[in-house]
């Protein structure tokens, strides 16, 4: 089960991050989880949002390159050692974890976390094996 990530491409300079807010404010699209990863010359946005397309679009229209991406979205025990259950899980299967961040739903509920991994089929199939929920884009899409 996987969700769409959007993800932008921007020089790393001054009020890059505020032209990209800007536009999905303009847009009403609301940013449910985001990491912002950078070097010297370039960043890299990824988020998930609540409509992927419109947000595209809009990235688009403003000159921002950008592409939509399939991840995977896992419901993880908001306690000390509920990642590492996780990454102990997909490192266990010899599965690569390329990148992944995360989001609180509620304090005390589960969070969740965002991961892109290098082989997604045996990911999903680790996953459901130890009982761990996979969330749904609706399910993100519905958060407050």
């Amino acid at each position: 089960m996987t969700t769409n990530q959007l993800s932008i491409f921007m020089e790393n300079k001054p009020a890059q991050l505020v032209k990209v807010t800007e536009t999905l404010k303009e847009k009403g699209i609301d940013i449910r989880a985001m990491s912002l990863a950078d070097t010297k010359d370039f960043g890299i946005v990824r988020m998930i949002v609540s409509d992927v397309e419109k947000a595209q679009s809009a990235m688009r229209e403003k000159g921002f390159m950008s592409t939509i991406t399939k991840v995977m979205c896992v419901a993880m025990s908001d306690t000390p050692g509920g990642l590492h259950t996780i990454i102990q899980l997909m490192a266990d299967a010899g599965i690569n974890v390329d990148y992944l961040y995360a989001c609180i739903t509620e304090i005390g509920k589960d969070a969740y976390i965002v991961m892109h991994v290098d082989n997604e089929k045996k990911a999903g199939e680790v996953l459901k094996e130890a009982n761990i929920r996979m969330v749904t884009a609706d399910e993100i899409a519905k958060l407050a």
